[in-house]
This record gives C-alpha cells, sequence and structure tokens, in this order.
C-alpha cells in the first residue's frame, strides 16, 4: 500500500503554458519619448555570480544622444543601441565602432559573465565585438530596478529608446561563444527554458507594467508568410500536451482503481499511519484529477485560437461554477467529527459507547485513531460510496 501512496503523491501534472505560445513572439515598440520605458525589480539574486543576457534590436532613430537599451542599478549594467557608453560594475567602455546596423534592421545582442571567469564579453549577431575583465569578488547585486528603453528608474530626457526589442532573456549562467551563435542565428527560432537555470524570460518581461506608450506589437516572426510556421509550431505543442495528458490519465486512473478496491480493506485496519495515507492519496488523485480536467479545457482553448486566427479567449481555466472546494465540501453526516469534543483528541471507549446504537462495527475499528481531519474526509467519501 505505501508503494502506492508513493507513486501517486510523485506523479506530478506538467505546466502547459499555452498562453504563451503565439505571445513570446510579440515585440515592445518603444516610441522615443523619455516618458516611454519598461522598468520593475525582479528577483536578480541568482544571477549574482553569472549571467548571460540576449535578445534582438531594431533602431529607428539615431537623434537620442544616449539611448539607452538596458541599464540595471543605474551603472551596474549599462547598455546602449548605438554601444556609445556600455558598462558593468560602474566601468564603461565606448563601442560606437561596433554597432553598425542601419536603421530599421533587426540586430542580435548578447553579454555574457560569470565570477568564476571575471570576463564580461559582449557580441554583435554572434560575434564577439568585446571582452574585459571586471575586478576580483565582484557580483551583480540584487535589489535594484531593471530598465528597458531608459535609464536608472526612467524618464531622463535624452537616455529614450526609439526602437523596437524582441525575445530578451536573462539566464543564470555564463553561455559560450557557441551558445551566442546559436542564439544569433535564425531570430524566429526562440530557445526554450534550460530546466534547472534560473532565467527572467522574454516572456516575463512583456508580464511587466509599461510606462508611457511602450506597445506590444507583432515581431517579424508574426507577419504574413512566417505565422503559418508558428502555428504549425504552436500545433505541434498542443497535440504533444494531449498526448502527455492521455498517459498521465490512464497512470491516474490505474492507481485509483487500485486505491478504490482497497478502501474497504482499509477500513479494517487499525493502524492510524495507513488510514492517513489512504486519505492523502484519494485527496491527491482527486486533485488531479480536476487539475486534469482544467488543462485538457484550456488545450482545447488553445486550438480554439489557432483556429480562429488567435482570437482571445479566457484562459485562465476558471469558470463561473460553483468551486470544487465547495462541492467536496458538502454536507454530511460525518461533519459532526469536527465538533471540539472529537477534532483532534484521541476517540475513547466512551464515547464509542455513546455511538455504538448506530455505528457498532466502524467504533470499534476506531478505537485509539487520533480524529484527524483526513479521517473525518475518508469516512464522509467511503459514505458517499
Amino acid at each position: 500500500m505505501w508503494t502506492v501512496c508513493l507513486i501517486a503523491l510523485a506523479l506530478l501534472v506538467p505546466p502547459f503554458q499555452a498562453e504563451d505560445t503565439l505571445r513570446k513572439y510579440k515585440a515592445l515598440n518603444f516610441p522615443g519619448d523619455s516618458e516611454s520605458f519598461v522598468s520593475f525589480f525582479p528577483d536578480m539574486t541568482p544571477f549574482s555570480k553569472a549571467f548571460s543576457f540576449c535578445g534582438w534590436i531594431r533602431k529607428d532613430n539615431s537623434s537620442a544622444g544616449w539611448p539607452i537599451l538596458l541599464s540595471y542599478g543605474g551603472n551596474e549594467l549599462r547598455m546602449q543601441d548605438n554601444g556609445g557608453h556600455n558598462c558593468i560594475y560602474g566601468a564603461c567602455t565606448r563601442l560606437a565602432n561596433k554597432f553598425t546596423a542601419p536603421l530599421g534592421n533587426w540586430f542580435h545582442y548578447c553579454a555574457t559573465w560569470s565570477s568564476e571567469s571575471r570576463q564580461f564579453r559582449e557580441y554583435i549577431d554572434g560575434e564577439i565585438i568585446a571582452s574585459r575583465a571586471t575586478a576580483q569578488r565582484r557580483h551583480l547585486p540584487p535589489g535594484l530596478s531593471f530598465t528597458l528603453g531608459n535609464w536608472g528608474d526612467g524618464g531622463l530626457e535624452g537616455l529614450q529608446l526609439e526602437g523596437l526589442l524582441f525575445n530578451f532573456n536573462f539566464i543564470a549562467r555564463e553561455f559560450s561563444i557557441e551558445e551566442v551563435e546559436e542564439r544569433a542565428g535564425d531570430m524566429c527560432e526562440l530557445k526554450d527554458e534550460e530546466d534547472g537555470v534560473y532565467n527572467l524570460s522574454w516572456v516575463d518581461i512583456l508580464g511587466e507594467e509599461r510606462n508611457g506608450t511602450v506597445t506590444e506589437v507583432d515581431s517579424v516572426c508574426l507577419e504574413k508568410g512566417a505565422v503559418e510556421s508558428r502555428l504549425e509550431e504552436a500545433r505541434k505543442g498542443v497535440e504533444q500536451g494531449e498526448a502527455s495528458l492521455s498517459t498521465i490519465r490512464d497512470e491516474l486512473d490505474n492507481i485509483l482503481d487500485k486505491v478504490e478496491a482497497g478502501t474497504t480493506d482499509m477500513l479494517e485496519m487499525e493502524q492510524g499511519q495507513n488510514i492517513s495515507c489512504q486519505v492523502e492519496l484519494t485527496s491527491h488523485l482527486n486533485k488531479k484529477r480536476r487539475e486534469l480536467t482544467k488543462v485538457s479545457s484550456l488545450l482545447n482553448k488553445v486550438v480554439r485560437i489557432l483556429q480562429g486566427g488567435g482570437k482571445k479567449e479566457n484562459l485562465s481555466g476558471e469558470d463561473d461554477e460553483t468551486s470544487d472546494l465547495e462541492k467536496d465540501r458538502a454536507a454530511s453526516k460525518w461533519d459532526f467529527l469536527y465538533s471540539d469534543s472529537y477534532f483532534n483528541k484521541e476517540f475513547t471507549r466512551q464515547q464509542s459507547e455513546n455511538l455504538r446504537s448506530s455505528w457498532d462495527k466502524v467504533c470499534d475499528k476506531m478505537v485509539g485513531v487520533t480524529i484527524t481531519r483526513e479521517l473525518i474526509e475518508l469516512m464522509k467519501s467511503v459514505d458517499s460510496d
């Protein structure tokens, strides 16, 4: 029985972020005024000893004097879209002669660093353009403002960005030259998030509050001629999700059959730990069944979005019906066990005698067992069967 408990409790339904399937191909448009920027305070602690951040830039105007692409804590990290003053830990260098992409053209920028290498490296379109050493024992400090499109906390005239940013991701490790080259290849071939490595993703950034008139627009990856391949990728993702759900559903049904077959025998056991396991397992399986129903509904909505050309639907998985919790907590004759006389107390011989007239057999088996929430819910579930 314990084997079944451990298998069931270890089984997790994988998260499906279907609503992000197409949104990750959106770009942010910065109109070029000082009041339009994105600034927030992410948890940068995981990046203190190593990081890489890469993304795509399209400059639409070169008139601004100091157009800031990214700023963290002022000059702790500072990158300009023209390479005029690129800084790490307050030390800046001029790279304007390396940022030569024509206005209106996309180019790829990437920067990497680690406390182990102590080298801050910058790349344009996969080629290294600068490398400089940082001081020993320097780390990226946490708790500072992270700003796109301006400097510091934003709002400074002459430091605004005019152009588009796309697919900027912050990863908590130092990329190799080969990895940077790979990411600078196909603009629309987005790399999946890495398992076990913290990241501040482009989808996370898109979800942050924006100042002024920064807008979310289609990137070239969603323009006519490219959208079909994006939709095909999304459809494949949905199909893989459905296949995974089917496998998980079969495993859950198999485990639940074994559990339900042993429910009557469990009531005959005198050890409270076995009853607790049964209750916890039943509750967990019911929760997973509800999650499977919710995720299946979400996948169906994504399919409708793809077929309908992106028409917005509610993807939250919530409905206006009475919640599952409220349904599960329907009144039962066992609810009296929640009273002060019984709840969290050992069931006594006297209490058994008081209830014997109606529940002789059950009461005998409960003597010596602590009345817990799990036991009450188990008795209620058995009673409903």
